[in-house]
């Protein structure tokens, strides 16, 4: 007795869980019982004592690279169930069924098992996903054996900066053996949760990823690599697909990408830098403090306050009494002397109001300066005519209105004292001229920050956006070989997929010319079957009821056998070189019906164009 074991692909259980046998009125998958290749391997392939058996190896056939590890390990067994048992066996994958024959071997390698029963081992369109582990044990770890690594470093990591400090405030302790020493000691006592620690992950790290030792790959290849075959179309779908996944180098995002969404966030940063400089007491009564020590300079002016302040009332009041002349003056009729004393009133007035104001400036050189520190005072540093608390802000810069109100004094009051005279502001013009400057100035002023914002956010936003641009291509480019490749480990790194083992070195050719447009005449035909099938379905299509029933259709207009990658086994071409490659292999043989006949010399003339061309590559030095 002799098995023939067939291990699907990925995918194999789309529309259900992959079986042996299949579904009633469902065609049979190459690799199941009932199928073409069963019926042909079992025509034409014969054990030396008896008919062959053929086994489907069942897994579940995600796109995963733990999956096809897992999937190894029961097909290992499986194997080696069949050595016990002094049985010889040929195993037939397809796609990543052949990177699950390859883990398999891999695992066999590393446990010292020959497999002796293994006669060939077939893999057919199989893209061989590339991995390397990660550069250093931390990245390897897993993320609970990372945050303990971490932890076992932080005894260290205190008795570290305990002793840097200690030099620091003491230096003459370097000078000190005995300080030396024990310091030595306490490093070598508080390194060893970390050393047990490292220790302990290297162990499991060796255990875990024991496919990358040198030894075990040196012995998978002089043990299994001589009894592989490799079978792929040069136009195979996967195999092409995959492996360019990881020398595509297409620039997903601009390097400016993200310069629009940053400028347009900077148009509000300005209402933004408001808000948080109203809210935040301790840059508000730092303003104030500013204000009332270095712009007011209080202190200075304080002292003339009263005297200024009677000053100014004189003023006032002479200028209410020339109002009020002023109106009399208006009021009055057609009676001349009345209106001539009138007249001589408002003129005195003028000039003692002219009088007073020259007094006061001459009186009170600071008048000014003195003037907007009283006022200022009275608003942000009084209630009711006293300190509020600390002599400082009122609200302690806690008090939204006062705040606002201060910051609101600084754009308006301040802002329009740069352009006006403090005696303008007594008059009706001065009144005007204080409403109407800020509205002007103010927008302008704030406009131009606005723009220098604008224009210094675009600068800093380019160079974040480039940077951002490499970053995210490069984790996108990442994460799709990732997806693509199947890779969910959390210690490797998927690099490309390739026609090869990475244990073994070469791969085979591609299927000769002539067998492989066979594959691609009938894959071609199917294609246009099934395009004029979609056309015609396309209405159907746009009005079914939810996205499960779009795939559903989908899927009952497609066969998958209008991809190269899927049509090998459709071909009874190929199946004759399966059966030729079983053959001729120990342990099997020719039933009557292939032995000699036309099939068997044509599939014994492709093998050996296959094996002619790579040994012709080998034996071809390398060029650079």
């Amino acid at each position: 007795m002799a098995t023939i074991i067939t291990v699907h692909g990925t995918f194999a259980h789309m529309g259900g869980e992959p079986t042996e046998v299949a579904a009633p009125g469902v065609e049979p998958q190459w690799w199941q019982r009932g199928s073409p290749t069963e019926a042909d391997l079992e025509k034409l392939v014969q054990s030396s004592d008896g008919p062959v058996r053929f086994v489907p190896f069942i897994w579940n056939g995600d796109n995963s690279v733990l999956a096809r590890r897992e999937a190894g390990s029961e097909l290992l067994k499986r194997m080696q169930e069949l050595d016990k048992d002094d049985e010889n066996y040929c195993v037939v994958s397809h796609s990543h069924g052949g990177s699950v024959v390859s883990a398999a071997l891999m695992e066999a390698s590393s446990r010292g098992k020959k497999l002796s029963g293994l006669q060939r081992w077939i893999t057919v369109g199989t893209p061989f996903v590339k991995l390397r582990k990660e550069t250093t044990l931390f990245l390897r770890l897993t993320l609970f054996q990372k945050a303990m690594f971490v932890a076992s470093l932080m005894l260290l990591l205190m008795l570290g900066f305990y002793a840097a400090g200690e030099v620091m405030t003491a230096t003459d302790k370097l000078s000190r053996p005995n300080w030396l020493y024990r310091l030595g000691i306490s490093f070598g006592m508080m390194s060893l949760p970390f050393v047990l620690f490292w220790a302990a992950f290297k162990y499991l790290d060796i255990r875990k990823l024991y496919f990358y030792r040198p030894r075990n790959i040196t012995r998978a290849a002089n043990s299994f690599a001589p009894r592989w075959l490799g079978l792929w179309h040069k136009d195979d779908e996967a195999v092409s697909g995959l492996s360019s996944v990881g020398r595509i180098r297409v620039n997903i995002f601009h390097s400016n990408f993200a310069v629009p969404l940053f400028s347009l966030l900077s148009v509000f940063l300005l209402p933004v830098l408001y808000f948080l400089l109203l809210t935040s007491p301790t840059r508000m009564n730092g303003i104030a403090d500013y204000l009332r020590n270095d712009f007011y300079q209080l202190s200075q002016y304080e002292q003339y306050g009263g005297k200024v302040t009677s000053s100014r009332s004189e003023v006032r009041k002479l200028r209410r009494s020339l109002q009020r002349a002023t109106e009399r003056l208006d009021n009055i009729g057609d009676d001349l002397a009345e209106r001539l004393n009138a007249e001589k009133e408002v003129r005195d007035l003028r000039s003692q109001v002219k009088t007073a104001r020259e007094k006061l400036h001459v009186e009170n050189p600071n008048l000014v300066p003195v003037e907007r520190a009283m006022r200022f005072k009275r608003r942000f540093l009084e209630r009711d005519g006293k300190p509020c608390a600390g002599g400082g802000l009122c609200g302690g810069g806690k008090d939204i209105a006062i705040n606002s109100k201060l910051l609101f004094h600084i754009v308006t009051d301040e802002a329009s004292s740069l352009f006006l005279d403090n005696e303008l502001w007594r008059g009706r013009l001065g009144i005007l001229t204080r409403l109407i400057l800020p509205v002007v100035m103010v927008p302008l002023v704030f406009g131009l920050i606005a723009v220098l914002l604008v224009f210094l956010v675009q600068a800093i936003a380019g160079v974040l956006s480039r940077f951002l641009s490499r970053s995210l291509d490069q984790l996108t480019w990442l994460e799709i070989k990732r997806s693509a490749l199947g890779n969910d480990t959390e210690t490797e790194v998927a690099v490309t997929a390739q026609p090869h083992p990475f244990w073994i070195e070469e791969s085979f050719p591609v299927l000769p010319s002539t067998l492989g447009n066979h594959i691609t005449d009938y894959s071609n035909k199917i294609a246009s079957q099934s395009l004029g099938k979609f056309r015609n379905a396309i209405g159907e299509l746009a009005f079914s009821d939810g996205m499960e029933n779009k795939q559903q259709n989908v899927l009952s207009y497609l066969t998958w056998r209008e991809l190269i990658h899927s049509s090998y086994f459709e071909i009874p071409q190929f199946r004759w070189v399966i059966a030729e490659a079983v053959a001729s292999t120990d342990g099997f043989k020719r039933s009557a019906v292939f032995e000699g006949s036309k099939q068997s010399h044509a599939a014994a003339d492709w093998l050996r164009q296959i094996e002619a061309k790579r040994a012709k590559a080998a034996s071809t030095p390398a060029t650079t």
